[in-house]
């Protein structure tokens, strides 16, 4: 299936990045096992070919992803959209997993469901969108 099946436009996961015509399924359904398995520790999609605007990122670790979606307004305002996890949605308690290694995040915005955040990706990956089976939330 060749990259114009795809909302992204670029992909950086395992040391790897792809652009465009270089986005095939074969390399996203990597990605979508090792975010499965928890064998990844951070991987980058983005709507533009240089991964800088408009772009959804995930850091994994301890079974837990916590995933964020960053955009900018037209006064360059930078936005940044969480899942809310519903198991934890009044929890107060940091996750195992930060955002770049150094951000705490709540239990409540860090999903402990690989599966689901694979589906995420995956989503997103497809369709340029915030998967719609999650609350989503402005951090």
């Amino acid at each position: 299936m060749d990259s114009s099946f795809f909302a992204i436009r670029y992909l950086d996961f395992g040391g790897k990045y792809y652009a465009d015509s270089a986005i095939t399924q074969e390399v996203l359904d990597e990605l979508i096992r090792k975010v499965r398995r928890g064998s990844i520790s951070s991987f980058l999609l983005s709507l533009d070919e240089y991964g800088e605007e408009d772009f959804f990122h995930g850091d994994l670790a301890d079974g837990w992803a916590v995933l964020n979606y960053n955009t900018w307004d037209e006064e360059g305002e930078a936005h940044m959209q969480l899942p809310v996890n519903p198991d934890y949605a009044d929890s107060k308690e940091d996750a195992p997993v930060e955002i770049g290694g150094q951000t705490s995040v709540l239990k409540r915005n860090a999903l402990d469901n690989l599966n689901l955040a694979a589906e995420c990706v995956l989503h997103f990956a497809q369709t340029g969108a915030l998967y719609p089976g999650l609350r989503w939330e402005e951090f």
